[in-house]
């Protein structure tokens, strides 16, 4: 782990499961689709493994646009 993880209980979850947010960096020109795509991926790698923690899911949420990139008319 390269960074410290915040760590808190939190007394609202509906269910029994522990909630990890992680963010992932993508070049300016990766579209919020390509990068949903990419993490599915990755997290369909990882369930492939029956030998790691069990995944309940995954769900994103928030993409971040970089506000250095020029704008085109796609």
């Amino acid at each position: 782990m390269s960074a410290e993880v915040y760590e808190f209980v939190d007394n609202s979850h509906k269910f029994d499961e522990n909630v990890l947010v992680v963010e992932f960096r993508f070049d300016s020109d990766v579209t919020k689709e390509q990068a949903v795509r990419m993490v599915d991926k990755i997290i369909s790698l990882a369930d492939n493994d029956n030998s790691t923690a069990k995944m309940t899911g995954h769900t994103p949420k928030m993409y971040a646009l970089s506000p250095f990139k020029e704008e085109t008319d796609d």
